[in-house]
């Protein structure tokens, strides 16, 4: 049977430059841009900084953070998701017919005051008796 080579390591993503894959460079991209564009929307420069500091941070956390291997966009977008979605609560009650559930004991027989062991004669005993009578 032919065997063919397996991809492997297809869950990582691609790096661009060094450390900077691509979807975390579109989010910086998409950061510097939305700044661009408050610069001159934003006529005072402190609220400008003000915000502009605040966009970067999010980028970056949006970016860079993880939470076990996963990254945080993914789980944000997956609680919310959990906390809007419709849940199914699913109660089986257990039908007993009582509450308790009777035990069933075993009798204890009684032993009989009669000889626990019978003596048996042995084959051996046998075959010594048809030796010495010469018996078939």
């Amino acid at each position: 049977m032919e065997q063919y080579p397996l991809p492997q390591f297809i869950d990582r993503e691609s790096n661009i430059a060094f450390f900077i894959s691509f979807r975390q460079f579109f989010y910086l991209m998409a950061a510097g841009i939305a700044c661009f564009f408050l610069y001159y929307f934003i006529p005072q420069k402190t609220t400008f900084y003000a915000v502009a500091s605040l966009i970067f941070v999010v980028t970056a956390i949006l970016a860079f953070a993880t939470i076990n291997g996963t990254p945080i966009l993914n789980v944000i977008l997956g609680s919310i998701g959990f906390s809007i979605g419709g849940k199914n609560y699913v109660w089986k009650k257990k039908e007993y017919p009582y509450p308790f559930k009777p035990i069933e004991r075993t009798k204890i027989k009684k032993i009989d005051q009669g000889p626990v062991l019978q003596a048996q004669t042995s084959q051996l005993k046998r075959t010594k008796i048809m030796v010495d009578l010469k018996t078939k």
